[in-house]
């Protein structure tokens, strides 16, 4: 489990200073960054150096408990699932210091070739970093 940390800022917000729902994505994919630096994939080593790229083909959220203007927040990231050519991120977030799940989201991403943008099987190196993380079902 990898755990990144934000906050929620002014234009995360509706006009009544409530995180818009649909931001919680910026969280989410704040955190997939986050992780895939840590295992050494930073967005700018695979968009510039690497023969392929991973794009979201799914997306979905569950809004939990409204959240406010300065709340910090605890992202929990984990590998649900690794295909051929796949894998699906689940993302649980939290109120820094509260055990109380306020939303959580999901992402499906797909490996493609960065020239021709076709789909190709899930690199050997990226593989191995995402099972380092693969969520254990009970």
């Amino acid at each position: 489990m990898f755990i990144s940390h934000n906050r929620v800022r002014m234009h995360d917000t509706d006009m009544a200073g409530i995180l818009y729902f649909a931001r919680q994505f910026r969280f989410a994919h704040d955190a997939l960054e986050e992780f895939m630096e840590s295992e050494g994939l930073s967005f700018q080593h695979l968009f510039h150096k690497e023969h392929y790229v991973f794009v979201i083909v799914h997306a979905e959220a569950d809004y939990l408990t409204p959240l406010k203007i300065g709340d910090l927040l605890e992202v929990h990231l984990g590998i649900e699932k690794v295909g051929s050519s796949s894998f699906t991120v689940s993302y649980q977030i939290y109120k820094t210091g509260r055990t109380a799940l306020v939303g959580s989201a999901k992402t499906v991403h797909v490996t493609l070739d960065s020239k021709t943008r076709m789909k190709i099987p899930m690199p050997a190196t990226l593989r191995h970093k995402l099972l380092k993380h693969l969520l254990k079902v009970m």
